[in-house]
């Protein structure tokens, strides 16, 4: 005797569009190392911006006096 089946008995993967949860631990380290790079990017790009070195690289603990500018008094303007 043949017994037949009403609906298949599979599940859908859960996803978003194409990306899947294997496809997101294949491209991790991918994703890590660019994004490593587009943060280095964004340092070397900004170190020279007054507002930046106020706002981030004067506040890193052992390097933000590199960013500290003192003028001697000698060469001030008045």
């Amino acid at each position: 005797m043949v017994s037949y089946v009403s609906r298949l008995a599979g599940k859908t993967a859960p996803h978003f569009g194409r990306i899947t949860p294997y496809n997101l631990l294949t491209y991790a380290p991918n994703l890590m190392l660019w994004g490593g790079a587009w943060w280095a990017g964004v340092f070397v790009f900004t170190e020279a911006w007054p507002k930046f070195q106020e706002t981030f690289y004067q506040k890193i603990p052992l390097f933000g006096g590199h960013w500290i500018n003192e003028i001697p008094p000698e060469d001030k303007i008045n």
